[in-house]
């Protein structure tokens, strides 16, 4: 039995009245503070008085949480509707709690009010403590070869309780003690503990299993072991570790290589990942890494090691990353329009919203990965990203954009040559058709498909001015015309005889110089001369 409430029995204990007063009105509590298990009733004993008998208006139990101080009225809140009852003969007020919850702990206090009063509640209420039994190991045999396992709990139990013991769900042993001993070299000893213990009014109360032994009671957990993110975002790669009971962790990490005979670098440790990485411990055997501004060269296997003061162990496989850009893909629909799709090499989450874009403007009102558009005659670039990682944009597909027409081959053109034009142009997706077109005042005419265009034994009839024009899924664009200037051989022998008298002048004047030059400097000769005979 339980020293202060023990199922649905109240613990004789002393009458301590709590009292607050206004007017001779008055609340009493029979307890300052009780202790229960999980799944057991609590009866809180109580009495109220009024003055004069005045008439009660309204009259209720809230409870107090320690964890936020937050006041709850039993009556209204559903969690305690259907497990809540209140005694309410003559001035009794006593408060029965059925299926007690380790939630359910905190301050609870009744209150009334009279038509000539405010809330009346005595000056402090009962604290109310729900705990559950709980197998530990005694930490000064853990890793030993006895080992202690212990039946505890928060709440007293009586003076002298029975102990049943079960390993792996299985009855193991019975004692009058509050622990039991196991050999840790024994395979018969290895494995999950739990403990039933019964209260003084008959109840059966059992402990959560703890795995105290043996190979099982190692492990890592991933959830889930691969992972797809966008490049640029921030993953968190989740998992749970267990040890066994009694064990104390000293310390744990992530790594991605490790080698023989050397303790695993820390990934906070790397220089690629320096204020990328954050260890997030959300509960007590939680073991999530964050990495955040993902990189390509981030996809990795990943895999984490925790020790003990028993022991260490590394989680296997890991989780493998793998980080991912959006890419844009064209396909054609029946009604002669075009459709887009917004995919990565992974599979993406169905549930994400997608933003479209047309020269980088928000501008295609469709929110799915697949969407239609109708062919346009100008030019077009879409991209697309994920609602929430805006940033994240995908290479654009676009219409073909500066298209070229160049001759490959230089010099002069004349007739009977061979002269080809080749068409360049960008686009994504690629080119599909390449075509030729020669100007005419008319109308232009086409030739011929093909990125180059190549025409054998030209004559004068084939120059003017030349273009084409690249086709892809998305559009078209055309180049500026070049212009093909075709020679008759008469007019090049013209040409080369104009040249060839042209070249014939500077020849002349430096003979004519060079002869002035040798006159002048025979006469200085002959003039130096007559005046040495002189």
């Amino acid at each position: 039995m339980l020293s202060r409430t023990s199922g649905n029995i109240t613990a004789a204990v002393t009458l301590i009245l709590l009292t607050g007063v206004q007017a001779q009105h008055s609340v009493a509590l029979s307890s300052q503070s009780l202790c229960a298990f999980t799944g057991s009733t609590v009866k809180i004993s109580c009495k109220y008085t009024t003055a004069d008998s005045s008439r009660v208006r309204e009259r209720e139990w809230y409870q107090l949480q320690s964890s936020d101080g937050e006041e709850r009225v039993l009556s209204k809140d559903p969690q305690y509707s259907a497990r809540v009852s209140v005694r309410r003969e003559q001035n009794d007020c006593d408060l029965t709690v059925r299926d007690v919850r380790l939630r359910d702990s905190g301050v609870y206090n009744f209150r009334f009010r009279t038509s000539g009063s405010d809330w009346i509640s005595a000056s402090s209420g009962v604290n109310l403590t729900v705990t559950e039994l709980q197998v530990k190991v005694d930490r000064k045999t853990a890793g030993q070869r006895k080992v202690k396992v212990i039946c505890s709990s928060t709440c007293s139990l009586d003076a002298n309780p029975n102990y049943d013991w079960y390993r792996n769900d299985i009855y193991k042993a019975y004692t009058d003690e509050a622990f039991i001993v196991l050999d840790s070299t024994s395979s018969a000893d290895e494995g999950s503990y739990s403990c039933r213990v019964e209260d003084g009014s008959g109840k059966l109360h059992r402990s959560p299993f703890v795995c105290v032994l043996g190979k099982e009671c190692w492990g890592v957990t991933y959830t889930p072991e691969r992972v797809y993110v966008l490049k640029g975002s921030s993953v968190d790669l989740s998992c749970s570790y267990k040890h066994p009971g009694g064990h104390t962790v000293t310390k744990s990490v992530w790594f991605i290589k490790e080698q023989a005979g050397a303790e695993p670098v820390d990934v906070r440790e790397d220089e690629e990942y320096q204020g990328r990485v954050q260890y997030r411990q959300s509960s007590q055997n939680d073991c999530t890494m964050r990495i955040t501004h993902l990189r390509e060269r981030d996809a990795q296997t990943y895999r984490f090691r925790f020790y003990t003061d028993g022991g260490e162990y590394t989680g296997e496989p890991g989780i493998t990353l793998s980080v991912t850009d959006l890419k844009v893909t064209v396909s054609d629909t029946d009604s002669g329009g075009k459709k887009l799709n917004c995919s990565s090499s992974c599979t993406l989450p169905n549930n994400l919203t997608y933003i479209w874009y047309n020269h980088g403007q928000p501008v295609i009102p469709c929110k799915s990965a697949s969407c239609s558009v109708a062919a346009v005659s100008g030019a077009v670039s879409y991209s697309c990203a994920v609602e929430g990682h805006e940033s994240l944009v995908s290479p654009p597909v676009y219409s073909p954009r500066n298209t070229r027409a160049v001759m490959v081959s230089s010099g002069e053109r004349m007739e009977g040559d061979s002269v080809t034009l080749s068409c360049s142009s960008e686009a994504n997706p690629p080119v599909l058709i390449y075509s030729w077109f020669k100007q005419r005042a008319a109308a232009d005419a086409p030739l011929t498909t093909g990125q180059n265009y190549t025409i054998t034994s030209i004559s004068s009839q084939h120059s003017g001015l030349y273009y084409c024009t690249a086709h892809n899924q998305l559009g078209q664009h055309s180049s500026t015309p070049t212009r093909l200037d075709v020679l008759h051989s008469a007019e090049l022998w013209k040409l080369d005889a104009v040249w060839g008298a042209v070249g014939l002048v500077p020849v002349l004047a430096l003979s004519l110089l060079t002869a002035v030059l040798c006159i002048k400097l025979f006469i200085q000769r002959d003039k130096k001369s007559s005046r040495r005979e002189e």
